[in-house]
């Protein structure tokens, strides 16, 4: 028997989909006549949505597309459009590695999986796009920390504790040395501090002016990410990341 669909999810998204060029606000009102609810469900709506970021309030009563709506749709124009301009290459790598390969960009709450090509083995670690990374324990999150300067870690560390991504504080000292090391490497690693058994190694993609622009690494089951393999990740990510560096430029 098919799985029954969540009702008022579909509603929320009828709601959304009244804001059009020619009706750039609605209001209860307009909810109401345009899709026959009652005014109380559709000020309810309209409240709930208003507290997701899904909408805004313009002027009493009245409310537009709000701040959530303009970040999923740049993060899909963005997904597209490195997904597409990066994929062979992403192929490539994952190919030659025999792991599966991801570009991050950095977001507020962490890197977000921009783009992804899935290892050909029979047992292997996905992830999809979308998926946003903790800063402090994945390799691509520490990798992006080692890049930024003092008070903008800071700010991206508070946004991530109030959001939820980074449950405890950091021991500032051992994040500083840690950060430190990866700066002086020009790489960094997750051998099992992210999730259990899965490990990673991951490399800055810098633009012509040498600003970090993405990240890219190589990810699998944990008990092939031992140092020899660490290295030669490392010497083929570092070529492929030269390459997108260029392409990105």
């Amino acid at each position: 028997m098919a799985t029954p669909l969540n009702s008022s999810v579909l509603k929320a998204f009828e709601i959304l989909s009244l804001v059009q060029k020619s009706q750039p606000e609605i209001s209860t009102a307009i909810v109401t006549r345009q899709l026959g609810v009652n005014t109380a469900t559709a000020h309810r709506f309209l409240m709930t949505l208003e507290a997701a970021g899904a909408l805004r309030a313009t002027k009493r009563g009245y409310y537009a597309l709000g701040p959530k709506v303009d970040e999923l749709g740049q993060v899909s124009e963005d997904t597209g459009a490195i997904g597409l301009l990066l994929h062979g290459e992403l192929e490539a790598v994952s190919a030659a590695l025999h792991e599966s390969v991801m570009v991050c960009k950095l977001a507020r709450n962490g890197p977000t999986c921009v783009a992804v090509a899935s290892s050909s083995r029979a047992i292997s670690v996905n992830i999809t796009v979308g998926t946003v990374l903790p800063f402090l324990t994945s390799a691509q999150g520490k990798l992006w920390l080692a890049d930024m300067e003092d008070t903008v870690r800071q700010s991206y560390l508070d946004t991530a504790a109030i959001a939820g991504t980074m449950p405890s504080a950091p021991d500032r000292d051992s994040l500083d040395a840690d950060l430190a090391r990866i700066r002086a490497a020009g790489y960094a690693t997750n051998l099992g501090s992210n999730e259990p058994d899965i490990g990673a190694v991951s490399v800055p993609i810098r633009n012509a002016r040498g600003t970090m622009v993405l990240s890219l690494s190589a990810f699998g089951l944990l008990r092939r990410f031992e140092p020899g393999f660490v290295d030669r990740a490392r010497a083929t990510l570092d070529a492929s990341a030269r390459i997108m560096g260029k392409l990105m430029s």
